[in-house]
C-alpha cells in the first residue's frame, strides 16, 4: 500500500469563504497554518511522516512565494490548477471535495489522507485505522454537535476534516457530484439546513446524506481531536484521550478559547496514565 496526505489551500486571509461573503470574519492564515501541519507531520506522524503530501489551490487566490519555498522544504507537492466551477461555490469548503476527486484522477497512491490544515498530528495513526477498507470519516460527537454544528443532521453531523480513502473508489467524485447537486437543490432537508446554518456546510450535510445512503462504506470516527470548539480535555475519558491523534486550532482562535490550558490538562492528563507524548 502506498499513502499520500492530501490538503485543499488558498491564500492568506484571501479565501472563498472571505469572498463569498459567508463568513468574513473568519479570515484564516491558511498558508502559515500550512506550514504548521505539514511541518508536524512530517515530525509526528510516524511511519507516515515521510509519505507524498500534495496541497492544491483550485482557485485564483493562489498562495504567496515564500509559502512555496517553504512547502519545498518540507518536500510538499503544491499543485495550482484553477478550476472554473469554484467561482460558483457559495463555500470555500466545497474545495475538500473537489481536491480530492481531482487527485483520485491525478495521483497514483493507494490511499488518501485528508486532514484541514489547522490539523497537527501529534502522534502516529494507528496502521489498522489508515488501511481499513471502509472510507474513514471524522464525526462529531454530542459534544461538538451541541457547540457548534447542532441541526445540520439528524444525530452527529460528519467533520469532514478528516478523511481516509482508497484513491480508486470514486468516493470524492461521489462527493463533489452530490456536492454540486444539492447546491442549488431544494430538496427539503437541505433548505431546513440552509435556513439554520447558511451555505457554509453543505459538504458536512452532503457527507451525511452519502452515509444515510449507503452508497459506500463508511466508518466513522469521534474524538479523535481536541482543540477550538472540540470536546475539552476534561470531558474525555482516559481511553479516549489515548485515542487523540490531532491539535485542532486555527492560528487566529476565539479569544474565549485557552489553547494552553488545554495543552497543560492534555499532558498532564496522559501523564498520569502513563502515556507519553514527544512532540518536541
Amino acid at each position: 500500500m502506498t499513502y499520500a496526505l492530501i490538503g485543499a489551500i488558498e491564500s492568506e486571509f484571501n479565501d472563498t469563504n472571505v469572498n463569498t461573503g459567508i463568513c468574513e470574519a473568519c479570515k484564516r492564515r491558511l498558508e502559515s497554518e500550512a506550514i504548521e501541519c505539514f511541518t508536524t507531520w512530517r515530525k509526528n506522524a510516524g511511519w507516515l511522516k515521510d509519505i507524498p503530501i500534495y496541497a492544491i489551490c483550485p482557485t485564483h487566490n493562489v498562495i504567496s512565494d515564500n509559502t512555496k519555498a517553504k512547502f519545498k522544504e518540507l518536500n510538499v507537492t503544491y499543485i495550482e490548477e484553477y478550476k472554473e466551477i469554484t467561482e460558483t461555490f457559495t463555500s470555500g469548503f466545497l474545495n475538500i471535495p473537489l481536491v480530492g476527486a481531482m487527485m483520485e484522477d491525478q495521483l497514483t497512491e493507494d490511499v488518501l489522507i485528508k486532514i484541514d490544515l489547522d490539523m497537527n498530528i501529534i502522534k502516529p495513526l494507528p496502521k489498522a485505522l489508515v488501511n481499513s477498507s471502509r472510507i474513514v470519516v471524522g464525526q462529531y460527537d454530542d459534544y461538538c454537535t451541541k457547540h457548534q454544528r447542532e441541526g445540520i443532521a439528524e444525530e452527529n453531523p460528519f467533520d469532514t476534516g478528516f478523511i481516509i480513502s482508497k484513491r480508486t473508489s470514486g468516493f470524492y467524485k461521489h462527493f463533489f457530484k452530490k456536492c454540486m447537486d444539492y447546491m442549488g437543490s431544494d430538496d427539503p432537508g437541505w433548505l431546513r439546513v440552509k435556513a439554520q446554518t447558511g451555505e457554509y456546510y453543505l459538504e458536512e450535510y452532503v457527507m451525511d446524506r452519502i452515509y444515510a445512503d449507503k452508497t459506500f462504506d463508511i466508518k466513522t470516527v469521534q474524538k479523535y481531536q481536541i482543540g477550538e470548539w472540540y470536546t475539552p480535555v476534561k470531558e474525555l475519558s482516559d481511553i479516549e484521550l489515548a485515542d487523540v491523534y490531532f491539535w485542532h486550532e486555527h492560528l487566529e482562535y476565539d479569544p474565549e478559547y485557552d489553547k494552553y490550558r488545554e495543552k497543560i490538562d492534555f499532558f498532564k492528563r496522559m501523564k498520569d496514565i502513563n502515556i507519553v507524548i514527544d512532540i518536541n
